[in-house]
């Protein structure tokens, strides 16, 4: 029994009694190529069950087409919406995603030689970052890597990500405003460049008024369950805020259901509480939650314009982009 050859692109072009560079063409995103000719091309790469040998042309080209996506924080509410966003980005820049899950150092330096051995064009890397090693071999490589939602000193990449110093004083200014002087930062990750911007902003701006300080740091608790046993362990220890912010809404929900439902804290008259992030039951009459809306969607389109550009004009030049984050006062903070 013999195997039957596979048609290739010079098929295609007698077929469609054109060249084999026109084929290429055809099947080349943005290339220039007329639509009567294109469409001639394509009836005939249908006649004969042809496609396009991407792993050939790569070669040809001294690129793969693909670009790793390293994905790190599954429990941010918005992990898959991001993923989509990324893989369909990408995609429709004519690259290939290909992407890989890690949650500790070890394993995201392995995900990144898994990349190297892909060839991959670039990496774009989702709330973590490689080690400075790894950073250097990409560098070494010359595979750029942009990193939304994180940032490590050291590390030869572009950093998008928002502008959590203007964030924290856009709070710290509304905590002034309404009064509030014992003040609580819980979050998930103290490690965190956002955090830290954050929660460095919010403390600069309310050391002008006296009497007014960051009376708690807590970090490691995300999630519903765990703001309500924070809230909880936070009175039994009589240490008691009269504003709380959180670096997840989902953890300031749980702060909520904590003060309503278990202490009879009356909000905002005793306690405020602002989440980040806007998740859409932030905003349901019930909770009227203060947050911070993350331009989530920008932040991915810029992710990947900004290694598409690095890719193509060959750059290793690291850039820091942040972009505005918009805070929203609701029903948990008094105004004045």
């Amino acid at each position: 029994m013999t195997t039957k050859r596979r048609n290739n692109s010079q098929d295609v072009a007698d077929l469609a009694n054109v060249s084999q560079a026109s084929v290429s063409r055809a099947f080349t995103l943005g290339a220039s190529i007329s639509a009567k000719t294109k469409e001639k091309i394509l009836a005939a790469a249908a006649k004969l069950d042809y496609q396009p040998n991407i792993i050939a042309r790569s070669l040809s080209k001294n690129q793969s087409g693909l670009i790793g996506i390293l994905f790190a924080n599954w429990d941010h509410p918005k992990a898959a919406e991001i993923l989509k966003g990324l893989c369909e980005a990408i995609t429709e820049k004519g690259f290939k995603p290909v992407v890989q899950s890690a949650s500790t150092i070890e394993s995201v330096d392995k995900a990144f030689i898994d990349f190297l051995s892909y060839q991959v064009d670039g990496v774009i890397v989702f709330s973590t970052s490689p080690s400075a090693n790894t950073s250097a071999l990409c560098l070494r490589s010359n595979i750029p890597i942009v990193i939304l939602n994180h940032s490590t000193p050291g590390i030869n990449a572009s950093i998008v990500t928002i502008d959590s110093i203007k964030v924290g004083r856009q709070i710290g200014d509304a905590l002034l405003k309404g009064r509030y002087k014992r003040i609580a930062i819980i979050s998930s990750d103290a490690h965190s460049q956002v955090v830290s911007g954050i929660s460095n902003a919010i403390a600069e701006t309310v050391s002008h008024a006296a009497g007014t300080e960051i009376i708690s740091k807590i970090t490691g608790i995300h999630g519903y369950e765990a703001g309500i046993q924070t809230i909880t362990d936070l009175w039994a220890e009589d240490i008691k805020p009269d504003a709380i912010v959180c670096t997840s809404d989902y953890t300031a929900l749980g702060i909520l259901a904590g003060c309503r439902h278990q202490l009879n804290i009356s909000v905002p008259e005793e306690l405020c509480v602002i989440g980040l992030g806007d998740i859409p039951a932030s905003g349901w009459k019930d909770h009227d939650l203060s947050t911070v809306k993350i331009p989530h969607d920008e932040l991915v389109k810029t992710t990947v314009t900004t290694l598409i550009s690095k890719i193509e004009t060959k750059s290793m030049e690291p850039e820091n982009i942040r972009l505005e984050a918009k805070l929203l006062l609701r029903g948990t903070i008094r105004s004045s």
